[in-house]
């Protein structure tokens, strides 16, 4: 399941993953990167993990297009969890987006993981 999260940076998206993540799932967090694109040329994700279970199949497939559609708009990535999602988050992100900031932050960190992913890096913003 995909929850939209409420980040008051015009240039983040944020979502908070649990349970088993399918298709329908993608296609909410797909929209909203298309919305905040209309105002914006590049983004940063926040993720932040809770009881993930991993993809459907399908979930997975529009994960991979999703990734494939929108990796040059996004420049950072937090994600929020457990380390062993970390992981593989970052291999399959750093996989579909090569120029991606990918960082992990713990629970408690969470603060930290939203002023990270909402900072403007000017060098990541020059390719």
């Amino acid at each position: 399941m995909l929850e939209l999260l409420p980040i008051p940076s015009p240039h983040v998206i944020g979502v908070k993953v649990s349970g088993k993540v399918n298709h329908d799932d993608i296609e909410q967090i797909y929209q909203a990167v298309q919305h905040k694109l209309e105002n914006e040329d590049y983004l940063g994700i926040y993720i932040e993990l809770e009881h993930f279970k991993g993809f459907t199949l399908r979930g997975l497939l529009r994960e991979m297009r999703f990734l494939g559609r929108f990796f040059k708009h996004i420049t950072r990535t937090a994600l929020v969890g457990e380390q062993r999602w970390y992981s593989r988050g970052a291999q399959l992100i750093g996989h579909w987006m090569p120029n991606a900031e990918i960082e992990h932050f713990t629970d408690i960190q969470r603060d930290e993981a939203l002023i990270w992913v909402s900072e403007r890096d000017a060098g990541a913003f020059s390719g």
